[in-house]
């Protein structure tokens, strides 16, 4: 017993100059075997390191690095060498370490106003497979909107030591608010490395960042061009609220085209709210309740669309003989709704996948030109503006994980 007693002593001793603060410079993995060894345990098996796989694969430290955090300096036979000998050796990168040297943490976060618009699913999606492919964690925050919650989510994210940011905003402050906002945006930190943030759907609120968007002025003005052509003349408007940052791009491109064919849109022909089809429902019954007029209704988004031609249907209007319905956006649905519902199909994915190879040429170093680019929509003409249109499947949508266009 006396000598079980002595042991202990030796150990929890060697235990305590393994961490006493005046000897930790002297710490090495290989102390925590000994110690293992000082208490019987056999067979003790040593930690594969970095050294190891470069002297198994037979290059550098600086080159197995280079493959850990996917460098795309390294040639892919180089490449292939270097993953084998991590597999044989069975080495596992402790990502805390890397993370305090590198400050690389291979996250990123995805600020939306909603998950409730469905709008977002494929530019998330877009964002999600690249991240996939890079290695990358992707995390989607909701801000709900509201301007103070968007910004704390920006706070928390640059103490999260995030490696970039994509930003959809929900709410533009008042000007002064903004411009010191926007001048945030552009200079997050997580110790000397910046942290770049990527405008999706977004006005261009400073010249520094990257913005990928809609072409929102383009679409609605293609959307007000259609009905003009069908002999539509008494148009109702059921959009965002005032704040959010599309608005008052889709008012210029709905207002532009009123105004060549000398049509004003009566401000009581216009309401605001959110982006459900439960919103468009009832925004649609207050409509036809005070405007007798209406002939044709334009829509934010499909699901305001879909809740405004319900309530149409139950009103006892017959679409599109009696009022026409139009939405924005090409979600699934637009084509299942009954009538189909003409939209202007935008390309989400595509958007996402673009935002996402910018914000990783950020991340990498990449100081090119400002990224700004706009993305079209092409209008599908459907039987809620055209009884005899054909009902086509444009849309996007996933088959076993592939983007598939028909």
């Amino acid at each position: 017993m006396i000598r079980d007693v002595c042991d202990s002593a030796r150990i929890r001793r060697r235990f305590e100059y393994l961490f006493d603060s005046v000897s930790v410079k002297r710490y090495r993995p290989c102390d925590l075997l000994s110690l293992k060894a000082m208490r019987g345990e056999k067979n003790v098996k040593a930690v594969p390191t970095i050294n190891d796989v470069a002297k198994r694969a037979g290059v550098s430290i600086a080159t197995v690095s280079r493959v850990l955090n996917r460098s795309a300096s390294v040639g892919e036979n180089l490449r292939k060498k270097v993953e084998t000998a991590i597999e044989e050796t069975g080495y596992r990168a402790n990502p805390i370490a890397s993370s305090l040297k590198s400050a690389r943490t291979n996250q990123i976060a995805i600020v939306i106003p909603t998950l409730r618009r469905t709008y977002y699913t494929d530019i998330i999606k877009g964002i999600s497979d690249t991240c996939y492919e890079q290695g990358i964690i992707p995390m989607v925050l909701e801000s709900d909107g509201i301007f103070e919650k968007e910004k704390g989510l920006i706070e928390a994210l640059e103490r999260q030591w995030v490696d970039g940011i994509i930003l959809i905003p929900g709410c533009m402050p008042e000007k002064n608010v903004l411009s010191e906002y926007a001048a945030y945006l552009g200079n997050l930190k997580k110790g000397e490395v910046s942290i770049p943030v990527i405008l999706v759907d977004s006005p261009d609120i400073n010249p520094k960042l990257d913005m990928v968007c809609a072409d929102w002025e383009q679409c609605f003005s293609r959307i007000t061009e259609h009905l003009l052509e069908i002999g539509r003349r008494y148009p109702a408007f059921i959009g965002n609220a005032e704040k959010v940052p599309t608005y008052a791009l889709v008012k210029q491109g709905i207002d532009g085209v009123l105004r060549e064919a000398g049509i004003v849109m009566p401000k009581e022909a216009v309401m605001t709210g959110n982006y459900t089809v439960l919103d468009g429902y009832q925004a649609m019954k207050k409509l036809l309740a005070g405007n007798s007029r209406i002939d044709c209704v334009i829509c934010m988004n499909d699901q305001v669309a879909a809740g405004a031609q319900t309530a149409c249907i139950e009103s006892g209007l017959e679409v599109p003989k009696d009022i026409c319905v139009i939405g924005c956006g090409g979600v699934a649905i637009s084509i299942v709704a009954d009538p189909a519902i003409t939209t202007v199909c935008i390309p989400r994915y595509e958007m996402g996948k673009k935002a996402m190879a910018v914000l990783l040429d950020r991340i990498n170093g990449g100081e090119g030109e400002t990224v700004r680019m706009k993305f079209s929509g092409n209008l599908s003409i459907r039987e809620s503006t055209m009884k005899s249109a054909r009902k086509q499947m444009e849309i996007q949508f996933y088959e076993s994980g592939e983007h598939v266009r028909k």
